[in-house]
């Protein structure tokens, strides 16, 4: 393989393909810190639907949770505190499945806000078992360190 072929798609279920969202999630972490949003902590899960969380620190000092999953995006909700999100309070974001991170973390500072709050009703833009649609692909040209097309 070269720098200028796609890359690797790992087997479904692999330690590598559970791992595929964490260079994403870190690229948006890294974008909400350079723009001066306290994220508190950040972590993947790996299965069914593969998710990951990024925590922020509100303005009043309440911390919020947005959630991506590979079905539906990103969401977001305040945490309780016990660290849950109720769920009738949590919000979509409607920006996509995999939105560049620049979009995120202008999404998550308009939530800070106040400009924006997201919908109650969950998007669908695939399921977790669609293997080897264009998701992995995307999700593995962050692990290189590339931001992919669309």
């Amino acid at each position: 393989m070269t720098d200028y072929g796609p890359p690797p798609i790992p087997v479904p279920y692999s330690p590598e393909w559970v791992r595929l969202p964490e260079p994403y999630v870190q690229a948006i972490a890294h974008k909400l810190t350079s723009r001066g949003v306290e994220v508190v902590d950040h972590w993947n899960d790996p299965m069914d639907p593969r998710d990951a969380t990024v925590i922020v620190r509100g303005h009043a000092g309440g911390r919020l949770r947005f959630v991506w999953d590979e079905e539906s995006g990103w969401r977001q909700g305040p945490m309780d505190a016990n660290g849950w999100v109720p769920l009738h309070l949590t919000r979509y974001l409607r920006a996509g499945l995999l939105p560049a991170p620049t979009l995120v973390a202008d999404l998550v500072e308009q939530v800070l806000d106040g400009s924006h709050e997201g919908v109650v009703e969950r998007p669908r833009y695939r399921s977790f078992r669609d293997y080897g649609d264009a998701l992995d692909g995307r999700l593995a040209a962050y692990a290189q360190g590339r931001e992919p097309a669309g």
